[in-house]
């Protein structure tokens, strides 16, 4: 028999049970594909990522993530808890702010770690230069896949989107003010057929209406493709939605800004976005509310 210890976080929080759940194994050399495969449908969260040794000599460790049904490679919720319970935990150390190096699909990407006075602040992590498409699917069927009217799509400004910053593809859905956003009820079988030929599982839904005064945009993820019918916080899709707002004037250059997610499904999340030049990092903080072992054959 194998053991492995894991710990629980919510990440983009710092309010236990709020925030995008997480399963991270800190140490989890040894383990193959089919056990963690295993291990996230066991976990049931929409993501559980495993920390190993890395094969590329630049980075500090390797982060594989998984959903309950596929691998994923985004670096949002699932890098930036896998580091924090690592740092934490006192298995990468680090006695002050500095910066560390995660390999995650075929890239290495640098982590920013905040250290203050009272311990470790923030984890910010740096994603990949955004590229954009305005080849989406079409409108109609996109508002009949979200069970919404066509004209909650007309935003002045903004339109459907196809993006990405790294190995996950993400389709940005401008709808116009807070109340249609929480309309929006998933047709899963149909939205997936519909994005899944743009390189998409599901859809990240935004507004500019926002419930906390000080956040730039409210917004909902909702990615069946994967399995996740929707998700509390993802960051994958928020440093690209950031920067897309960047680009068009609507949220600030060079500082930092929130972006809020989650709160239609009780899972308050404030994902907090930065983008300087042509670098977007996303951060934000986590809390540590479960840890174990598991025992395996």
């Amino acid at each position: 028999m194998n053991t492995h210890t894991f710990v629980l976080l919510d990440v983009f929080t710092e309010i236990p049970l709020t925030g995008n759940p997480l399963a991270v194994l800190p140490e989890a050399d040894g383990l193959d594909d089919r056990t963690m495969q295993a291990l996230a449908r066991e976990f049931n969260f929409s993501e559980t990522t495993f920390v190993a040794s890395p094969r590329d000599h630049r980075a500090t460790r390797r982060l594989r993530s998984f959903s309950p049904v596929a691998e994923v490679f985004g670096a949002g919720h699932n890098a930036l808890g896998a580091w924090w319970a690592v740092v934490a935990g006192g298995q990468v150390s680090l006695q002050k702010s500095g910066t560390l190096w995660q390999e995650l699909g075929d890239q290495v990407l640098p982590v920013e770690v905040t250290v203050d006075a009272a311990g470790l602040s923030r984890i910010a992590m740096t994603q990949a230069t955004l590229r954009e498409s305005r080849t989406t699917p079409e409108r109609m069927a996109l508002a009949r896949a979200l069970l919404i009217d066509e004209d909650v799509l007309n935003v002045p400004a903004l339109e459907p989107c196809v993006v990405s910053t790294g190995a996950t593809t993400h389709l940005l859905v401008p709808v116009r003010r807070l109340a249609d956003l929480a309309r929006v009820h998933v047709d899963a079988e149909m939205l997936t057929s519909l994005v899944r030929p743009f390189g998409c599982e599901g859809c990240y839904c935004y507004c500019l209406e926002t419930l906390d005064p000080t956040s730039v945009a409210h917004a909902r993820g909702f990615f069946p493709g994967i399995g996740i019918a929707e998700d509390p916080a993802t960051g994958s899709a928020a440093g690209p939605l950031g920067a897309h707002l960047v680009a068009r004037g609507m949220a600030p250059r060079d500082e930092w800004f929130t972006i809020e997610q989650g709160d239609e499904i009780n899972r308050r999340g404030r994902i907090n976005v930065r983008v300087t030049g042509e670098r977007i990092d996303v951060g934000g903080r986590c809390v540590l509310v479960g840890s174990g072992t598991l025992t395996l054959p």
